[in-house]
């Protein structure tokens, strides 16, 4: 009896053995690879960044009773996408913000599409004007710019500082609109002016270029 007890234990043994490695054929043991969800980069409804699985962070929405809202395909830098944990007003406060952004979008049908920069109240002077020469080109190039200077906390004036700066050097090129402060974050969008003074200089161009080689 004992035996018999032994041998069906020592066989247990052997299945659990079966699902958690591999045996190669000198005998050893080979842990099988773990199989990890998608990475996102997850931010908090109090800002707080992590790194975590998609399928982890739709779980701990759905414990907290939080919004999942992805507002990033994929970042430039870490080449993942990027979610946001929001509550229901967050949320309807986002939805209200998009919706105005197609609208403006529907307005000015030449934009070409959108692009995202991410900021720190702590950028350095270069740094900062790098940036903006950026959001100049897309501006150009007739692309709407959505930016964020995010900080923390008692930082507000640092913010408001670069939004200034950003102000003072794009107006002759770009139009800011809806800005609004979300926690420590500062946002507002750039929109292309219709008539962009290097528009209007190559449209000049042409038309000289034209006259230039009179009627046909």
């Amino acid at each position: 009896m004992n035996k018999l007890v032994t041998l069906i234990n020592i066989r247990k043994i052997f299945e659990c053995r079966a699902l958690t490695t591999k045996i190669t054929a000198e005998g050893k043991d080979v842990p099988k690879k773990k199989t990890y969800e998608n990475r996102i980069t997850l931010i908090g409804p109090d800002d707080s960044v992590c790194i975590t699985d998609l399928k982890d962070a739709q779980n701990l929405s759905s414990r907290r009773e939080l919004k999942l809202v992805k507002i990033q395909d994929v970042d430039s830098k870490t080449r993942r996408p990027v979610y946001k944990l929001m509550t229901n007003a967050e949320y309807h406060e986002e939805e209200i913000a998009r919706r105005k952004e197609k609208q403006t979008a529907r307005d000015g049908n030449h934009l070409k599409g959108q692009k995202l920069i991410t900021l720190s109240s702590r950028i350095a002077e270069h740094d900062l004007l790098t940036g903006v020469k950026k959001m100049a080109k897309l501006l150009e190039k007739q692309y709407e710019v959505k930016v964020v200077i995010s900080g923390n906390e008692n930082e507000e004036t640092k913010a408001e500082k670069i939004y200034s700066i950003i102000e003072k050097n794009l107006k002759s090129v770009g139009l800011l609109v809806q800005k609004r402060s979300k926690g420590n974050n500062l946002r507002f969008q750039l929109l292309p002016l219709k008539d962009s003074p290097n528009q209007s200089n190559s449209d000049n161009s042409n038309s000289d270029k034209n006259n230039e080689k009179g009627p046909l």
